[in-house]
């Protein structure tokens, strides 16, 4: 009896992480909660890549919609690259407040568009879709292939036997900012490749910077015990900021430390926030300064030669070329890329079939995207500061996180604040996505004013199955936040759903989906209705708010309510 409840209860953690241009995944399980015991998958399918920690995200369809993936594409080769992206091409920014900010990014691009596709239509070799794939389908397609690899891994390590009979929690990060309707289409794609298909298995999605806060933390802790002992590292009631960093997205999000012993205790303590500004578009800068280079018309053969291989090969040196930039990158370096077949033009950059890259035009193709950054970082710590607290350090995590010139830039700036901050990159940046085995238990925390065992993630039901929802049975929604004098007025929130007859308390449980996205827009309440509250010294707008939902008879209608007037329909997406 007693083998058959362990059986019951021991379930196998896994976390993955589907990066714009690499992906990976660590596996512990309930058992044990040292991150000491959480197994890094470092064996993938192709030549000579048997210690890696990530695998590309690239995947290249041939004939029959066969196709090849990760290290398996060869160098050169057509491929389509950041698919991850496209999942939320359109949503990105729907119903996001900091949309002016992506905008402001793009215009620094002068006039760069969204989508890759719309200003080098012609770059066939990085965003070859030969079957008109949706975003969904060509997803499916990777997370299939990286799912066997990883139920491979984990039959070869445990024995086959064991992993059938055991439950396997998936824990698949995605950025901070996704929107609802990527959320969605994130799993999906990933139930369509099998992940969390299996009887008792469940997929939770967790956001990026979260699983990069909580693992960063421990890690520095239980490994390093000169930190854990170093009274000037974080100690109960210190903020910090955690910036996770990637190829797509930069995600961010800010903690104050609940407690430290016996178990790590973090509560949120600002809003997070991301854009895509990620590493690769500073690819797509360097794509831009290629075209203005070289012209329009060499740059459209260079795309098209060799069916694209070329261009791809100089983006694949180019990644070196990217992590050299650094304090030691002195000015006057020169760095050059392979641009065979076309003939000298030293006024073009075009030199014995390479193409010369100056130190101040590769500071170019980084600095839009370092000012994008600093930007979010200091949101955070405005955030913080307006809580009464200074940040005492930012985390600097995840692939492009490793840039020394990223390093050095967040380094050099003043943030604005009293004492410095200092910017910390933990050992191994790009393996602090996972801690599968802290994240079986995420939504416990301490309450940092009482003390008390908290937990996040939690459903609070406006309706319970069973109760009379006739047109004239009103149900409110109790609404509080505030806003700065100049953003926009607007707040949204996700109502969700349950078909149980007795509705679970956990938002993760798997009976809980997202039925709509609320937009609640106060811009036409009078500026001089709104309460005025002094947040770090800024004077600010206080709301507190209703949103009514009724239930006619084929549909659900909300309206807004401030002081008691109604300032009409809250914009309602359903999914």
């Amino acid at each position: 009896m007693a083998t058959e409840v362990f059986l019951q209860e021991h379930r196998i953690i896994v976390g993955l992480d589907y990066g714009t241009t690499y992906s990976g995944s660590a596996h512990g399980d309930t058992s044990q909660s040292s991150i000491d015991n959480i197994k890094v998958i470092r064996r993938w399918p192709g030549k000579e890549r048997r210690n890696e920690v990530k695998c590309p995200s690239d995947i290249a369809y041939g004939a029959g919609g066969a196709y090849l993936w990760g290290y398996l594409v060869p160098p050169g080769l057509a491929r389509l690259a950041w698919a991850k992206l496209d999942l939320d091409e359109d949503s990105f920014y729907e119903n996001q407040e900091n949309e002016e900010d992506y905008v402001d990014l793009q215009e620094s691009f002068t006039e760069t568009p969204e989508s890759v596709e719309d200003e080098f239509p012609m770059v066939e070799g990085m965003r070859h879709n030969p079957f008109n794939k949706s975003p969904v389908d060509v997803v499916a397609d990777y997370l299939t292939a990286l799912h066997d690899v990883i139920m491979s891994n984990l039959k070869r390590a445990q024995g086959e036997n064991f992993i059938n009979r055991t439950a396997i929690d998936w824990v698949m990060t995605v950025p901070a900012v996704w929107s609802e309707k990527a959320q969605s289409l994130t799993k999906e794609a990933a139930s369509r490749a099998g992940i969390g298909q299996r009887d008792k298995d469940r997929l939770f999605l967790l956001s990026e910077p979260e699983a990069a806060a909580v693992y960063a933390i421990s890690e520095l802790y239980q490994r390093d015990s000169t930190r854990r002992n170093n009274p000037n590292m974080l100690n109960v009631g210190d903020t910090f900021v955690l910036c996770d960093a990637g190829g797509g997205t930069v995600d961010l999000i800010s903690y104050k430390v609940g407690q430290l012993q016996p178990s790590l205790g973090l509560s949120e303590v600002a809003v997070g926030s991301g854009a895509k500004c990620g590493s690769t578009f500073v690819d797509r800068m360097l794509l831009k300064l290629l075209r203005r280079k070289i012209g329009d018309q060499r740059f459209q053969i260079l795309c098209q030669k060799k069916d694209g291989m070329v261009l791809n090969k100089m983006v694949s040196e180019f990644e070196g070329v990217k992590r050299s930039l650094g304090p030691s990158y002195l000015p006057g370096s020169v760095s050059y890329l392979p641009m065979p077949g076309f003939a000298n033009d030293p006024a073009a950059g075009i030199i014995e079939g390479q193409f010369e890259l100056t130190h101040d035009e590769l500071k170019g193709c980084f600095d839009p995207i370092m000012e994008q950054i600093i930007e979010l970082i200091q949101g955070q710590i405005d955030a913080i500061c307006g809580t009464g607290s200074v940040p005492k350090y930012v985390f600097l995590v995840g692939g492009f996180g490793e840039s020394d010139y990223l390093m050095s830039r967040l380094s050099a700036h003043n943030f604005g604040t009293a004492g410095r901050i200092e910017i910390i990159s933990p050992d191994d940046a790009i393996n602090t996505i996972f801690d599968p085995t802290i994240h079986h238990e995420e939504d416990a925390f301490y309450s940092t004013d009482t003390g008390m065992k908290m937990a996040r993630n939690q459903v609070s039901w406006i309706v319970e199955k069973g109760v009379d929802t006739d047109s004239n049975t009103k149900f409110q929604l109790k609404c509080g936040t505030t806003f700065q004098k100049d953003e926009k007025l607007r707040r949204g929130a996700t109502l969700v759903a349950s078909d149980l007859d007795i509705a679970p308390h956990s938002y993760r449980d798997k009976s809980v989906h997202d039925l709509c996205f609320l937009m609640a827009d106060l811009s036409m309440v009078p500026e001089s209705e709104f309460d005025l509250v002094n947040i770090n010294g800024q004077t600010c707008l206080s709301a507190q708010f209703t949103i009514e939902m009724a239930f006619e008879s084929a549909e659900i209608k909300f309206q807004l309510y401030f002081k008691g007037n109604c300032y009409g329909q809250v914009k309602t997406t359903f999914h």
